[in-house]
């Protein structure tokens, strides 16, 4: 499946506009360092330098990483449930005019707060029922981006109107970083208000950062960056909660890295048991897309 999006992926990854040697707006990289500092108030800066952090300028395949928690909300009091392990991959391709392709697969795990050893089923604390936990194996899909602009990623689903907003930025300059925000927003509700579906929301919020020399540097590709995420959404259909109040909220830190041997030890341990055919070889699946 492609999307046309400019502004926002999966797990809070975001970029927009296409490749170039060096960013717009004022940025220059000299033999001291930074010589100009970005107007990130910029459109195109902003757009640029969203996509040199969440993703690259080159063909490469590089991963992301997030651990965290995922908690119930009832009553603003936190209930942890699991701890997370989530991995995504990507490859960036130019399509000229300004537009740019990824495409990306992913595979997420979780365990028991405080333990490393797969969750395989969850005691619901507000319902009393235990439930399965399975994982899905991961799938390449395509999002299209450009610097005109675009909507949320979320695909259609069949019997819902689908309703997406984004927002990139604001960024600004904090020492020697460079900080961007994101959010995506989506909100599902079913088209016959007589359907046993129910409506959910999604806010996915992202805080991207990463060195100024190296958003600057026309030979760093993809710049290093770290990410922090938290999310509120409507209780998944698998957790049968029912009519309980409440919020499915995550709390998440990552990093981007150049190879699958640089992700976290956890979270390939845990991928080889869930999904030991997929983990052979992640790369290749993006082959599929």
């Amino acid at each position: 499946m492609t999307q046309k999006l400019s502004r926002r992926s999966a797990l809070g990854l975001m970029g927009a506009t296409a490749a170039g040697a060096v960013l717009p707006g004022q940025m220059a990289l000299g033999a001291g360092g930074v010589t100009k500092v970005p107007d990130l108030a910029d459109a195109a800066t902003l757009s640029s330098a969203f996509r040199k952090t969440a993703y690259s300028m080159d063909e490469k395949v590089y991963f992301w990483w997030l651990r965290g928690t995922r908690f119930g909300v009832v009553d603003a009091e936190a209930t942890p449930f699991w701890d997370m392990y989530v991995g995504t991959w990507f490859t960036t391709k130019d399509l000229g005019e300004g537009d740019y392709e990824v495409t990306m697969a992913g595979a997420n795990f979780y365990t028991p707060p405080g333990s490393t050893e797969l969750l395989e089923s969850f005691q619901n604390p507000y319902t009393g029922e235990t439930v399965p936990v399975s994982y899905r194996a991961p799938k390449p899909w395509k999002t299209v981006m450009g610097p005109e602009g675009g909507a949320a990623f979320a695909p259609d689903m069949p019997g819902m109107k689908m309703t997406r907003s984004t927002a990139a930025g604001p960024g600004w300059i904090e020492g020697d970083d460079v900080v961007i925000r994101g959010d995506m927003l989506v909100y599902a509700e079913p088209l016959d208000p007589d359907s046993d579906k129910k409506a959910f929301r999604v806010n996915d919020w992202s805080t991207y950062v990463a060195k100024l020399s190296d958003v600057a540097d026309p030979a760093v590709k993809s710049a290093p960056c770290v990410q922090y995420f938290t999310d509120i959404l409507t209780w998944p259909k698998w957790l049968n909660m029912g009519d309980q109040p409440g919020s499915y909220v995550s709390r998440c830190f990552g990093r981007k890295v150049a190879s699958v041997e640089e992700m976290p030890a956890t979270w390939r341990k845990l991928f080889a048991q869930a999904l030991p055919e997929a983990a052979k070889d992640p790369v290749s699946l993006l082959q599929g897309a």
